[in-house]
């Protein structure tokens, strides 16, 4: 195989590492003729630290991602932030100098970066819902489990959500962070799904099941405000990705790019080693949730990549490197 570039990646790339930070290395291969001709390309390769199944990284430990062309270029088009993130790494994170290809791959930049970039409105989500407390999410979870246990009361626990819809229509209609959305489960046919602050049952599963599962989300909210409340079981670096994340969509959305080191990587820093208040990163949160939607409803860049370009970047790669080993 041959690299296409290779860089520092993560907090070293981002400018918020501290001396407990783990190393993480990715980079972007061209698979070697045998493999393209035999149609066994790897699309993923890994090469983690030594560490037992659960546990973390050690200080200094060492994480290599390799990924080949063609996986790097599908990850790209699905808008995946590691993706991205590579795509717009500086000089000073390479640890050698780049292939000429890769130069052509962040030319292509306006053609490859799309409004697709879905995973950091995701994960922004993902993450609000997890650490946020703000009063509208406990609200509308606590409005939806009463609904629910008075429905449960009424039809049985083994009657479908189905036989609750007027009731959960009008609840969606209502009250923020609680909606009902089709979800496609084959071609031509949809279910139904009440969602509430992101957590779905369908419409098919029982009243018990439904009520149980809202009946957690509230009590999981009473604890992540407990443990805020005692700054207790917080995962400040998972807290710290979130803000990190909806400032680089905003970034992205807004000027087609991101620049690193992140300006913002002071403020990540402290987020990371517990140093600002809970409540007052976990309502950044929740805002940047709404600035990134805004953002990315207005921005400029296209709805999807170039798709003929990324394969024809493929397709040259593999051609020369299948022709090369022929010489």
């Amino acid at each position: 195989m041959d690299l296409i570039v290779e860089l520092r990646f993560g907090s070293h790339l981002y400018g918020t590492a501290t001396p407990q930070s783990d190393v993480d290395f990715k980079a972007v291969y061209i698979p070697a003729a045998r493999d393209i001709l035999l149609q066994r390309v790897r699309g993923a390769i890994s090469r983690p630290s030594d560490k037992a199944p659960g546990e973390k990284n050690a200080p200094g430990a060492v994480d290599h991602d390799m990924h080949s062309l063609q996986r790097y270029l599908e990850l790209l088009a699905e808008g995946q932030t590691m993706a991205l993130d590579m795509l717009f790494a500086p000089d000073s994170a390479m640890t050698r100098p780049p292939a000429p290809l890769w130069r052509e791959i962040q030319a292509n930049a306006p053609r490859l970066v799309t409004r697709r970039a879905s995973a950091f409105v995701r994960y922004c989500r993902q993450q609000a819902n997890k650490y946020g407390i703000k009063g509208s999410r406990v609200a509308a979870a606590r409005k939806a489990l009463t609904l629910l246990s008075e429905q449960e009361a009424l039809h049985g626990a083994g009657a479908k959500l189905d036989s609750a819809a007027a009731a959960l229509e009008q609840l969606a209609e209502t009250t923020p962070h609680v909606a009902l959305v089709d979800i496609e489960v084959q071609p031509g046919r949809t279910i139904r799904h009440l969602e509430v602050c992101e957590r779905k049952a369908s419409f098919q599963a029982t009243l018990k099941n439904a009520r149980e599962l809202t009946e957690r989300l509230v009590e999981g909210y009473g604890q992540r405000a407990l443990d805020a409340e005692q700054q207790e079981g917080v995962d400040w670096k998972a807290l710290s990705h979130a803000v990190r994340i909806g400032r680089q969509a905003i970034e992205l959305y807004e000027t087609g790019r991101i620049v690193f080191p992140l300006a913002s990587a002071e403020h990540l820093r402290l987020i990371k080693l517990g140093r600002l208040p809970y409540a007052a990163v976990a309502a950044e949160i929740e805002q940047l949730v709404e600035a990134v939607e805004a953002a990315a409803a207005r921005a400029a860049i296209p709805a999807s990549p170039d798709t003929a370009a990324m394969e024809a970047l493929v397709r040259e790669a593999y051609r020369r490197q299948i022709l090369e080993s022929e010489a």
